[in-house]
C-alpha cells in the first residue's frame, strides 16, 4: 500500500487554472481554512479510492496564510499527518490559485465559499471555506 504522502502527492500540487466569481472579500483573499469536501467526485469525509488504491479518508484540510505560505493537514486511514511544503499564488485578474504542493503544482478556482483544485494527476478536488 502506499504512503499517505504518495497519495497526496498523486495530484498533491495545484497550479493557476479556471475563472471564478468573486467572494464578498475579493478573489484574491483566500487566506484561511478549507476543507475538501471531494476529491474525484468521491464525498469526504469517506472512503476514497485514488488510483487504485483506497484511503478511509476523515479530512483533508488546507490552511492558506499570509505571505503565500499553505499547509494541508489531513486524517487518512487513523493518521493525522501535516504537510508543510506548500506556497500559493493568487492571480486576481485570471481569478486563479496556483499552488505548489510538495514540488508539484495544482490548478485551481475560487467561487464564493468553494475552491475547485485539480491536481497533477487531473484528480479534481472541491474545497469548501471553514
Amino acid at each position: 500500500m502506499r504512503q499517505i504522502p504518495r497519495w497526496l502527492v498523486f495530484s498533491a500540487l495545484l497550479a493557476g487554472a479556471a475563472p471564478a466569481c468573486e467572494d464578498a472579500a475579493g478573489f484574491g483573499d483566500v487566506r484561511g481554512i478549507w476543507n475538501t469536501a471531494s476529491i474525484d467526485g468521491q464525498a469526504v469525509p469517506g472512503t476514497v479510492d485514488y488510483d487504485g488504491t483506497v484511503f478511509e479518508t476523515e479530512y483533508v484540510r488546507w490552511a492558506f496564510y499570509d505571505g503565500e505560505r499553505c499547509t494541508l493537514t489531513q486524517f487518512v486511514d487513523g493518521r493525522t499527518s501535516t504537510y508543510d511544503d506548500c506556497t500559493y499564488t493568487v492571480d486576481d485578474e485570471q481569478q486563479a490559485v496556483s499552488i505548489t504542493f510538495q514540488a508539484q503544482a495544482w490548478a485551481g478556482a475560487v467561487s464564493g465559499e468553494r475552491m475547485t483544485l485539480t491536481d497533477p494527476q487531473d484528480i479534481v478536488w472541491i474545497l469548501r471555506r471553514q
